[in-house]
């Protein structure tokens, strides 16, 4: 880890000072020349330049999601027919990795963890000309994406929460600070979730109630953190960590946000909406259901190319990442969500159109989508099981409703195929079945790959990358692993 951090904080200085201008290009994926840690300005502008690694295809622009889904069932390589087999995606179809092909999160995840720190460590030094509620909204947001950094790191690396009866199990290394001579342990996964839920709620305490970022240039709001962006996440961190009447406290905030005229700050999707998955595809409007997404394209200085999303979901494309039918016969006819799904022209095959490619002059990376409001639904269900049964029947009926679907029985198993519907190919279920102890079953398969796998099998929890060890002895592999 030491040589990591080491080339972490290299590569942080030197994204600091490259490419045009941060706020009249691409607002999140580029930054500006004169940027540095020592004025309010430079600091501004790399809190707003710490969420542009998560547009990789090691992250949000591909990877993150698109690995989940092969993995838990939903997606299917249709290898059968040649034009949507480049082989991508095999191993994650196939729930094989290797301590040398494993999930490429863990360097980019640490980087925006090192860049948040960066930023965290220098906000109160002298000469930083800022009011102090400027100040605490940037360090508001830093923590917030350190807090969601850690959180995806340990939902990747390390067994679900539940594993253990404490959450004991080993975790990942939670970083605070800038420390090139640092080789953290892994921490347990209570202690993560911990620290992930203490940084959420410095972060909602620190943050003034109508901040949103915003300037010249901005491209999409929703790509940064506000105030109900942090309390989406901490239910969703409260709903995994099995605390699920904060889950249903947090969820609630965001369901029943006001702005100041007394309007709903957040809407759920009607079924009118999906007819041609543009909610899915471009800047998020005012209002609607977003709360926050990864905003992206292809010109990117993360550019993803034609393997994000867009590409390698669409037939148009490598359509390596298909539609499994295990999914698509969950959705009842009058079910608008099943509109996005599609089979190709010749009628063989399913593909997702929640990454139907934004189209600026040519098809682009689709911005993808981290934190909505039908999330919100689903999670204060799902806690009110048996804290509030009738609250919980009647989200289900809320959120049904808009789908043009029938309401689901107010259980924890029948929200976890409303979970599985409504959040398919949003990077969900694989991490839903973890934390819930359950196996991956599926039916519609392709080639040889394992159609269920038992839950606590060591599959849950992917290999850290082998070149940590080499640097950092005080790491330890996942079990089922050779760190060699």
């Amino acid at each position: 880890m030491k040589k990591y951090i080491f080339f972490t904080i290299l590569a942080v200085a030197a994204v600091f000072s490259s490419c045009k201008d941060f706020l009249v290009e691409e607002p999140n994926l580029a930054q500006s020349t004169e940027l540095t840690l020592s004025t309010f300005e430079g600091l501004d502008k790399a809190t707003a330049g710490a969420y542009a690694p998560m547009a990789s295809t090691n992250w949000y622009g591909a990877h993150f999601i698109l690995d989940s889904e092969m993995q838990c069932g939903n997606g299917k390589r249709w290898t059968e027919f040649s034009k949507y087999n480049s082989g991508r995606y095999t191993d994650q179809y196939a729930v094989h990795y290797t301590p040398n092909s494993t999930s490429p999160l863990w360097g980019q995840a640490y980087f925006v963890i090192l860049s948040a720190n960066s930023v965290l460590e220098h906000l109160n030094d002298a000469g930083i000309e800022a009011t102090d509620a400027e100040k605490n909204n940037l360090k508001a947001e830093c923590l917030f994406l350190r807090a969601l950094a850690h959180f995806d790191l340990v939902r990747v690396y390390a067994q679900g929460y539940g594993y253990t009866a404490d959450a004991s199990h080993l975790g990942v290394p939670y970083v605070t600070k800038v420390d090139s001579e640092a080789k953290p342990a892994r921490e347990t996964v209570a202690t993560v979730y911990k620290n992930i839920i203490d940084d959420l709620l410095e972060a909602e305490k620190a943050m003034s109630p109508d901040y949103q970022r915003g300037g010249s240039g901005m491209k999409d709001a929703k790509g940064y953190a506000n105030i109900y962006a942090i309390q989406a996440l901490l239910a969703r961190v409260y709903l995994y960590s099995k605390d699920y009447q904060n889950a249903a406290l947090y969820a609630g905030k965001v369901i029943d946000a006001k702005d100041e005229s007394g309007k709903p700050v957040y809407s759920l999707w009607q079924a009118a909406d999906f007819k041609d998955a543009k909610n899915y595809t471009a800047d998020a409007p005012t209002g609607g259901e977003i709360i926050f997404e990864i905003y992206n394209n292809t010109s990117s200085s993360y550019g993803t190319g034609l393997e994000n999303c867009w590409g390698m979901t669409s037939y148009k494309q490598y359509g390596d990442c298909g539609v499994s039918k295990d999914l698509y016969d969950l959705y009842e006819d009058g079910d608008a969500r099943k509109q996005l799904i599609t089979p190709d022209p010749d009628g063989n095959a399913l593909f997702t159109l929640k990454y139907a490619g934004k189209g600026l002059g040519s098809v682009d990376a689709n911005n993808v989508i981290v934190l909505r409001l039908a999330e919100m639904y689903l999670i204060r269900a799902e806690a009110n099981v048996t804290l509030n049964p009738n609250q919980a029947v009647e989200d289900l009926k809320t959120l049904a409703t808009s789908r043009g679907a029938t309401p689901a029985t107010a259980s924890v198993d029948y929200i976890l195929v409303e979970r599985r519907k409504e959040l398919a190919w949003e990077g969900h279920y694989w991490f839903d079945l973890a934390r819930l102890g359950k196996p991956m079953t599926r039916t519609d398969i392709s080639g040889n790959v394992p159609t269920s796998i038992d839950a606590g099998n060591y599959r849950w929890a992917l290999p850290i990358p082998d070149r940590e060890f080499t640097v950092n002895p005080n790491l330890k592999q996942n079990e089922g692993y050779n760190e060699n």
